[in-house]
């Protein structure tokens, strides 16, 4: 009897070990250092936190409402769960084409959640350049403006639209800048699913194709870090398909927004996600659920070995309760009770677990 316990126990052992050893090998080894060269060091040190938390643990992320400076969704979070996210997500949308109104205090915010300890992430749904007044749209159907891209040169062309293009970078620029000096890094993710629906593209920077949006997501990062001298940027590409990729040396980590009625690990758009990047066996990409309506289970993300660095759920409208425009409050997409196993789960990170940031160590 003895020695077949401990047949069992050495059995048991082996397949433990050939498990963990299976995991440790899928596991990717991702590099601590941003893209930019010249990235400061509590960019470094965001990143190098990143790629060490990356197939561990998922970090937590809400959206702010962005057009709704009353609105605090970090909040809600808090009152629902007990906990904070780890994350919090921000928009300049109101920043262009003239800062006006509910939406421009989005810098002041992002700096207070980075001295709370938290990570700051941007999005930017950025209104047609070509108006410079009132409240131009984003919306592909309702903005002429499209991308002055040469397809022979494989650039963008100088003239009128290029200097539209200058000004409402500017704008943001400013901003990045304010964040830069107060010392917060920021996942910045610009030009956000380009690729739309398989090509259909419905934002206005999708309108003209992959080759135009490479060429303008590639001129926004060289205009950011050579021109502006902006280096607190770690850069999220949210293309949403491989054919709009712009190449490893423009991304730090791949993203998707994914909006489903299930709370799946998503497991095959990660898969899909992980593989977009040049070379994913030598140089591989962290992926991100970098806007998500249901929150994937915990349960399932670990189960399935869906590595997702973080999620970053939708934001709530002035609606009250269960609505479907309602992404954390009331139960249309998230119930009460995943919600909380979501934010008390082990494998989720939320703000009060994240280490000192300012001071974490930079590699070696």
């Amino acid at each position: 009897m003895k020695i077949k316990i401990i047949l069992t126990a050495l059995i048991f052992m082996m397949v433990s070990s050939f498990a963990a050893a299976q995991d440790d090998q899928w596991l990717p080894e991702i590099s601590p250092y941003p893209v930019d060269k010249e990235a400061t060091e509590n960019t470094v040190r965001l990143m190098h936190y990143l790629s060490d938390t990356y197939g561990k643990k998922i970090i937590s992320g809400q959206m702010d409402l962005t057009w709704r400076d009353s609105l605090n969704m970090a909040e809600k979070v808090y009152k629902d769960t007990g906990k904070y996210p780890a994350l919090m997500g921000y928009d300049f949308m109101n920043y262009t084409p003239n800062p006006a109104g509910d939406g421009i205090k989005q810098t002041e915010e992002a700096i207070k959640w980075w001295e709370k300890g938290g990570i700051v992430t941007f999005c930017w749904h950025w209104r047609n350049p070509g108006e410079l007044r009132g409240w131009p749209d984003f919306y592909l159907n309702k903005v002429n403006f499209r991308i002055p891209y040469n397809s022979r040169k494989d650039k963008l062309e100088e003239g009128k639209e290029l200097d539209q293009i200058n000004k409402s970078l500017d704008k943001v620029a400013k901003q990045l800048l304010k964040l830069q000096e107060a010392g917060v890094p920021v996942l910045w993710r610009p030009m956000h699913e380009a690729a739309g629906d398989h090509g259909n593209a419905w934002f206005w920077w999708g309108g003209s194709g992959p080759d135009a949006y490479k060429a303008l997501y590639k001129y926004m990062f060289n205009y950011f870090t050579k021109e502006k001298g902006i280096h607190n940027l770690i850069w999220v590409w949210n293309g949403q398909d491989e054919d709009w990729y712009p190449g490893d040396e423009y991304v730090d980590i791949i993203g998707y927004d994914i909006y489903v009625k299930n709370y799946r690990s998503q497991i095959d758009k990660f898969n899909e996600c992980y593989y977009m990047s040049d070379d994913p066996d030598n140089n591989p990409k962290m992926v991100a659920l970098t806007e998500n309506g249901n929150i994937p289970s915990p349960d399932a993300l670990e189960e399935d070995l869906a590595w997702w660095l973080y999620f970053m759920t939708w934001n709530d409208t002035d609606a009250k309760g269960t609505n479907e425009s309602n992404f954390w409050e009331g139960e249309a997409h998230n119930t009460g009770a995943h919600k909380k196993e979501v934010y008390l789960s082990d494998y989720v990170i939320t703000l009060d677990e994240l280490p000192d940031l300012k001071n974490y160590p930079l590699p070696e």
